[in-house]
């Protein structure tokens, strides 16, 4: 039989007719196109919306898959559409999942709002519209979205998701100078300041009277603070408590609560500004919280521009704590924002804060740097607590600013920032991308008479000739003294000279010089400095600098259909050396990029509706000069995939991967069989190429058995895109799929791993499984592939497996005991904090497995000498979702004696056995310096001689072997066949990979109890209890 990929091809039903009906814990995500993305273990799935004939590309970014459908590619390449609305691993990570969330947020720009979506709220100043859009009708919403003449991509239309932000947590009031400030008499007060956090406790004495509005934004019922750092963040602004004093104790507190439990949205943020700026009239507005920066403008960061253009109000933002450079936080990374860092009590820049430059114009950020390390502020319930973070240094700035507007009530927040970062204290040391001028120094700030505008002065270069690199700006010095003032200049930077050394600024005035940025003789790179002006005992400081751009030259890119004309394909820039990404835009046939020298990949991939679907691959060596590459898709060859079995036929589309150097490219999928599919060849070292189908039985439903060709090469796109396939070189598996007592239906599916930094893309045959029942995989030799079982709501998957030609094993799925494996369970203990997760308690006994259970319940409980220290739901549990079901927990330094609890019950409809699963671990625990696991162990049992229900015969012998994972020395084995009313000894044997036991079973129908207590070499302890193990069934 053969399937021309490029023709019609014999089909057997697929998705839209046939939908398997398995959704097991792979965790589903609704895109706003109305498709599905199946995530679990390392592999995924996609399934179309009813009625959708596109095709897919994936991509790992940074270690996060994106799905993205052909008919969305082009609106996130033109920047109408956000990328991050087809991120599926955020989207699995902020809980925007299909078991969690029954709506996709968004926040748009203009254009007309679609019948099926809601409108949350509308944001007036920022010209932006909050939306949730129900799952069931994102079909219909994606139809609406892009028809007719107010589509995305006309009119400035753009669609964000309505992300998540987080908040940067990770003697300082005297510190700053703001006792200083106290002696003279400039408390803040007249100065109303906003705190956009996570709400406050209002009973709080630090707080009783500086509260005069608040507003909750957040999904939380009420205003009160359940997380402790909104009250913290305010006492810190302005505390007026007897003991712990705030920074501006007298000014007055607007608290907007735009986040709680359940994190943060930035349509709450953005409703949490507007208020902020536009009703209450805050002076100053504290942010201590972020998200990751992309390249794109997003929603907060034109918020913080425009709020601030448009009202003059000061947007105090926090730096970030991710320690390297580059990772300032958005929305502090916007123009406007006042971006804070961390010191610790010596001016030392702390670990965590964020260090720059800005992504992009590599502009210096942060700012200005505050206390951030260990700082004592209010607690909710009356007491304080001590926390670090920038989220921590933010509020001494704004405090700071507070000060600093009582003193200049006409000031605006430009001015207020500028002030603020001219007399900041430098940190010896420390460049500007770590702390931008220094510590905030607000004795300083007031006293100064001299304020430098712009507070920054920034060139970015691109590569066009040494002798382009030369750009001025003008940099203003205002007087507020009665008297004018002598100023002295020096510019300490490789590229930055004065117009002049000394300036007169007269009383009340202004004066200006000329600086050059000159960087003609510089090499690519940053060079960030600082001007510094001195007039009596007042030193201002002003950040300056310039970053120039990698050698570079612009590449164009021609890109021709199969009909002759001018296409608009999607096409992808790619460097194979560090896996940087570009996607071009691509306008009548025709896409321009400017790339810095090196070797570069050029990927695209066409999806013509008349023609099907053509993918090319060029590779262009950017040198010394502008390039120009032609990509024409009648070049083209059809893809024609045999087998040499006439009973079967491709019962799927194809899935295309593409990986090059230390990084992939692009993979992509079309799920009907019937899309004409054409490869353009090239030869390229290193390019590997890999092109998968899968085949059916024609006739028999379900099918006995599943073909999984994968045709995979070296060296480039082939000429000659053919694969035969002979079944005698296919590497077989037969597998078995168990019920769990009961008859069943379950969903099998697999896939190849093409890299091991990329999922697995899994595929499944046409209709559900009968359980028990088998199925044989054929499969394509030289890859890995990745098998998983999703039965009803719960999903086991293996670690892949490679196989060879001709070579055929067994596989049993589903088998009792299902249990705890440490492959499903994770914990450490960093310093005094202890950390426990869990994907689930529920592994069935073939190595290299995992298995968890959405539907399942429970509790994990910490105590410590017997004393229940926390306790966490487990609920929701999924594969690689260990965020689903954690425990945290703050411990003391001493060496203590701990109990932890993990116990799950499952009452699914399609299995009578592992009803109630434990673990109880004890050990010994004290700090630790560094990340150090607990020693976790777990009971695992595969009782042989159970028929395919996993049942025993009544009144025979079970041959129970048993291995500890772990650090075991001793076992003792209990038997339960009341489920665990009571128990009796079992005795166990010793062997050289575990122990085993011989297991009486009870002479009528029921089910089998095991428990076992286990201790370890370090003096831990397990006791773990499964509830109805295995069954026994009639005789």
């Amino acid at each position: 039989m053969a399937a021309l990929l490029a023709g019609a091809a014999t089909t057997i039903p697929t998705p839209s007719s046939a939908a398997p009906a398995g959704t097991g814990t792979s965790s589903s995500v609704t895109l706003i196109t109305g498709d599905r993305v199946m995530v679990a273990g390392n592999g995924f799935r996609v399934v179309p919306g009813p009625g959708r004939r596109v095709d897919f590309t994936s991509q790992m970014r940074q270690g996060h898959l994106y799905v993205i459908p052909s008919d969305a590619r082009p609106l996130v390449v033109e920047g109408a559409l956000d990328r991050r609305l087809f991120d599926v691993t955020q989207l699995l990570a902020w809980r925007y999942d299909d078991a969690r969330r029954s709506d996709i947020p968004l926040i748009a720009q203009s254009g007309q709002i679609p019948a099926a979506a809601r409108q949350a709220r509308r944001l007036a100043g920022a010209g932006m519209t909050t939306l949730r859009v129900p799952k069931e009708s994102a079909g219909q919403t994606w139809k609406d979205l892009t028809s007719g003449a107010r589509a995305l991509g006309t009119r400035n239309t753009k669609l964000w998701l309505d992300g998540r932000r987080s908040f940067d947590l990770d003697q300082s009031v005297k510190q700053i100078g703001a006792t200083t400030a106290w002696e003279l008499g400039l408390t803040g007060k007249g100065v109303t300041v906003a705190v956009l956090d996570s709400g406050y406790d209002p009973d709080h004495p630090d707080l009783k009277g500086t509260v005069a509005y608040e507003r909750n934004f957040s999904e939380d019922p009420d205003i009160r603070d359940t997380l402790g750092h909104g009250t913290h963040v305010a006492s810190t602004v302005a505390g007026a408590g007897e003991k712990y004093r705030g920074v501006a104790p007298d000014a007055k507190l607007a608290i907007g609560k735009v986040g709680g439990v359940d994190g943060i949205a930035d349509s709450a943020v953005l409703a949490g500004m507007e208020w902020a700026a536009l009703e209450v009239k805050a002076k100053i507005v504290n942010m201590s919280l972020g998200g990751p920066d992309t390249l794109e403008l997003d929603p907060l960061e034109e918020a913080v521009n425009s709020l601030s253009e448009r009202t003059g109000t000061l947007f105090v933002i926090s730096a970030g704590n991710s320690d390297r450079p580059g990772t300032i936080s958005s929305p502090g990374n916007a123009d406007a924002a006042l971006t804070v860092g961390a010191v610790d009590r010596s001016d030392r820049i702390a670990d965590f804060s964020s260090r720059g430059p800005r992504q992009g114009d590599h502009a210096i950020k942060p700012d200005i740097t505050a206390p951030g390390v260990d700082i004592v502020a209010a607690a909710p319930g009356g007491g304080y607590q001590t926390l670090s973070g920038t989220s921590m240094a933010a509020p001494h700035v704004t405090g700071s600013a507070a000060i600093l507007a009582q003193k200049h009530p006409e000031w605006t927040g430009r001015q207020l920032k500028a002030a603020l970062i001219g007399s900041a204290a430098p940190s010896a040391g420390a460049t500007p991308y770590q702390q931008g001028t220094g510590r905030v120094d607000v004795a300083r700030a007031v006293d100064q008479q001299i304020v430098a505008l712009p507070g920054d002065l920034w060139a970015t270069f691109p590569w066009n000739g040494p002798d382009e690199r030369l750009a001025t700006r003008t940099l203003t010095y205002a007087n507020t003294a009665e008297t004018p003032a002598t100023i002295d200049l020096a510019a300490e930077g490789e590229t930055l000279k004065l117009s002049t050394q000394r300036l007169e600024v007269p009383a009340k005035g202004e004066a200006s010089l000329t600086l050059t940025v000159d960087a003609r003789q510089k090499a690519p790179g940053d060079y960030p400095g600082i001007i510094t002006a001195r007039s009596g005992q007042s030193v201002i400081r002003t950040p300056a600098g310039a970053y120039v751009e990698p050698e570079s030259y612009n590449l164009t890119v021609s890109v021709i259909g199969r009909d002759g004309n001018p296409a608009h394909p999607y096409v992808e820039l790619y460097d194979p050396k560090t896996g940087v990404i570009h996607e071009l835009a691509v306008q009548d046939g025709i896409g321009k990029a400017r790339l810095p020298v090196g070797e570069w990949d050029v990927y695209t991939d066409f999806s013509e509706r008349a023609y099907g679907k053509t993918v090319a691959h060029t590779a262009v060596r950017i040198a010394d000069r502008d390039q120009q590459v032609v990509v024409d898709a009648r070049k083209g060859n059809p893809v024609r995939v045999t087998l040499d079995d006439p009973s079967a036929a491709p019962g799927r589309g194809h899935w295309l991967s593409l990986a090059h150097g230390a990084w992939g490219i692009a993979s992509s999928s079309s799920e009907d069989p019937n899309t004409r599919l054409f490869i353009v060849p090239s030869r390229q070292e290193g390019l590997r190429y890999l092109l998968r189908t899968i085949w059916f039985s024609k006739d028999a439903v379900p099918s006995p058995y599943l073909y999984d060709l994968a045709d995979h090469r070296a060296g480039g796109l082939p000429e000659d895109p053919t694969y035969a396939a002979r079944r005698k070189d296919l590497a077989t598996v037969s597998a078995t799929f168990r019920a769990s007592a009961m008859a069943a239906t379950g969903l099998p599916l697999s896939g190849p791993r093409f890299r091991d930094d990329w999922p697995a893309s899994l595929a499944s045959p046409p209709q559900d499984l009968d359980l028990p029942g088998t199925l044989t995989y054929n499969r394509t030799p030289g890859l890995i592939w990745e098998s998983m079982l999703e039965l009803g709501t719960y999903t086991l998957a293996d670690d892949g497996q490679a196989m060879k030609p001709g070579q055929h094993t067994r596989q049993t799925w589903n088998a009792a005991v299902t249990g705890p494996a440490t492959a499903g369970i994770r914990g450490s203990r960093t310093g005094n904090t202890l950390t426990f997760s869990t994907v689930g308690l529920f592994t069935d006994p073939a190595p290299g497995r995992v298995g968890a259970d959405s539907a399942a319940t429970g509790t994990a409980t910490l105590s410590r000498n017997g004393h229940v220290l926390t306790e966490t739901p487990l609920a929701g549990c999924a594969l690689d979702q260990w965020e689903s079901c954690r425990l945290q927990a703050a411990l003391p330094a001493e060496s203590s004696l701990y109990t932890l609890r993990a116990s799950m019950r499952s009452q699914a409809p399609y299995s009578a056995l592992s009803t109630a699963v434990e673990s109880v671990w004890t050990f010994r625990s004290a700090r630790t310096e560094a990340e150090r696991p607990l020693p976790l162990m777990a009971v695992r049992y595969a009782p042989g001689g159970l028929d395919d229900f996993n049942r025993a015969r009544p009144g025979s012998l079970t041959e129970l072997p048993i291995k500890v994972e772990g650090a075991p020395s001793t076992l003792k084995l209990e038997l339960s066949s009341d489920d665990g009313t009571s128990w009796r000894t079992i005795p166990a044997q010793r062997t050289a990979t575990g122990w085993t036991a011989t297991i009486p079973n009870p002479r009528t129908p029921g089910f089998v109890s095991l428990r076992a207590t286990a201790h370890g070499t370090s003096g831990t302890t397990l006791a773990q209890t499964i509830i109805r193990a295995y069954a026994i069934g009639p005789g």
